[in-house]
């Protein structure tokens, strides 16, 4: 893998474009007549992605602390994709625990890329994130295990009933994220490798793989797979009920 040589003026000129919108600006994306999806701008910068050798319960093969620099700001959403609103575009809803307001769940990876086709038939762009837009994204500018208080944040096993919850029912994070940590984990559009520490400049993953990259924690699980850098996976025609997904628009 090549190395990239970030230099000051390279991040001079990253700071003039990405920064044009802060952090935390919001906006609404119709899907449809009825449903519109509220996204944050996440502007471009660099991050320490991975987790430091001090941190407790890390994985030390998946998570080798690594510079990661992204050139180009995006939007992500402020929650996880609804049941709501998935079954507003394609008609059905497979959640195991059923309700409107709660992060669909039980829908692979294939699922989503149909549903994201059917939403861009329209011209829109919306997709799942890169891994490492994802935990830039999570981390909101901190460098902990957890963006924040990982009690008021996270829904897991010793705190969730073991069942989901309307989506933003816990805190966001700095820059107006929910359920970034725990409820359910969250499908990224990477596949998976056990060492990303390679990829550096606005990283997409290997080429090809067998599984993709799933990101985030769940309510069934330990609180520490909700760590920032925590790394997990599944077969792209996998579905679990703890598994879903949010969308991010370039």
């Amino acid at each position: 893998m090549k190395k990239f040589l970030v230099t000051p003026t390279f991040l001079l000129i990253i700071q003039m474009i990405g920064y044009a919108q802060t952090h935390g600006e919001s906006k609404k994306f119709e899907i449809n007549d009825t449903y519109s999806i509220e996204m944050v701008w996440i502007a471009a910068g660099q991050f320490l992605m991975g987790s430091p050798e001090s941190e407790s319960e890390r994985n030390p093969s998946r998570e080798k602390q690594h510079q990661v620099t992204l050139t180009k700001g995006f939007w992500i959403a402020k929650t996880e994709t609804t049941q709501a609103v998935w079954e507003s575009v394609m008609g059905d809803n497979p959640g195991k625990i059923k309700s409107p307001n709660h992060p669909i769940e039980s829908v692979s990876w294939d699922d989503t890329q149909k549903f994201i086709k059917k939403l861009n038939k329209q011209g829109a762009q919306f997709r799942l994130p890169y891994e490492a837009e994802w935990e830039y994204a999570c981390r909101a500018g901190s460098t902990g295990a957890y963006a924040g208080d990982r009690d008021v944040m996270t829904w897991h096993s010793g705190n969730s009933g073991r069942t989901t919850h309307p989506v933003a029912s816990k805190e966001p994070n700095a820059w107006g994220l929910y359920d970034m940590h725990g409820h359910i984990l969250e499908m990224c559009q990477d596949w998976f490798t056990e060492d990303v520490s390679t990829y550096n400049f606005d990283p997409k993953g290997p080429k090809n793989g067998t599984r993709r990259v799933q990101r985030g924690g769940q309510y069934t699980g330990r609180i520490r797979h909700s760590r920032s850098a925590d790394r997990q996976s599944g077969f792209p025609n996998q579905n679990a009920f703890f598994v879903g997904f949010r969308l991010v628009h370039d």
